[in-house]
């Protein structure tokens, strides 16, 4: 009896171990698998403001196109109330509440009751004031390089308990800008592409060397060839024809036949670029000007466009 009493007393502290360690397993598991955490979620955001959260933000308004393409590719589309009238991708944001243009409207976002609203600290600043009065939660993300991107990410991520998809993005993207530039690797300095980012056209604008465009020619395996300048400026028709690219980067329009309008261009004819008919028109804009998780897939783009043979 004393034997059969202590077996028992032996196998229900087995038992009771047992089940305490798988229930510890499971919480870990869902742990993982939903990013959850607890405790104030807290980080200093792209304009030097700290925000501070007691739990994940439910309702979700983006300011920019950009930072929309960031929260849809977290996996965040359902928790997404309101974006601009600027925000066309992916698909799925064409059901989602318009609150305005980039500067957007206050009224509109407010009612739609926002636990979180992601913007850009420069080109949003007077509504993100404006929201900070009224106490709404607002995170500036500025991603104006591919680095910038990444941070992005991770801070969106961050403070809506997505980690692990941000891990995710960043290490895919990682992984095909390395692809590409492996093969861009291959070409010898000497036989780079010389390219003329045109931005505008009535009149002539380029991007200079510290812009994000410029970081993808490069990455490319081009040569910018207004990579002197700062910023966004305007650029002269003999300096293009001077420099002499031998591609030409153009946003494509609604209202001009772009690369009509080159290839009429006075003293144009002369420049590589337009002898060989390497003008690129048919990237889409949206592809190459947002700094956001289809970056990557812009720097390949960018590259079969100018290296074709390689890809």
């Amino acid at each position: 009896m004393l034997y059969r009493k202590r077996h028992t007393q032996i196998t229900a502290i087995l038992l009771l171990l047992i089940f305490v360690l798988l229930l510890s397993g499971c919480q870990q598991q869902n742990t993982a698998g939903s990013d959850m955490t607890t405790g104030e979620i807290v980080v200093t955001d792209d304009s030097g403001t700290q925000l501070k959260l007691d739990k994940y933000p439910e309702r979700i308004i983006s300011l920019t196109p950009n930072n929309t393409e960031i929260l849809f590719a977290l996996g965040l589309g359902e928790r997404v109330v309101g974006v601009t009238t600027y925000c066309d991708y992916p698909e799925e944001v064409s059901q989602k509440a318009r609150i305005g243009d980039l500067q957007g409207n206050v009224e509109e976002i407010v009612a739609l009751k926002p636990d979180l609203v992601v913007a850009k600290a420069v080109l949003n600043e007077d509504i993100v004031s404006k929201l900070r009065k009224l106490d709404v939660p607002v995170l500036c993300v500025d991603p104006e390089s591919i680095d910038g991107v990444y941070r992005s990410i991770e801070l969106i991520a961050k403070v809506t308990g997505t980690d692990s998809n941000g891990d995710k993005i960043i290490s895919e993207m990682k992984a095909k800008i390395s692809d590409v530039q492996q093969k861009v690797a291959e070409i010898p300095e000497e036989e780079r592409l010389k390219v003329f980012i045109e931005v505008g056209n009535d009149p002539l604008y380029t991007a200079g060397g510290d812009t994000y465009v410029d970081e993808l020619v490069r990455l490319a395996g081009g040569i910018n060839i207004a990579s002197d300048i700062t910023g966004y400026q305007m650029y002269s028709l003999e300096t293009v024809v001077k420099c002499n690219p031998d591609a030409i980067l153009a946003a494509d329009s609604y209202y001009v036949d772009v690369k009509a309008e080159i290839n009429k261009r006075p003293g144009w004819d002369t420049v590589k670029a337009v002898q060989k008919g390497h003008i690129i028109t048919d990237i889409d804009t949206n592809l190459v000007n947002r700094a956001g998780p289809r970056s990557a897939m812009a720097v390949e783009t960018v590259a079969k466009a100018l290296y074709p043979d390689l890809f």
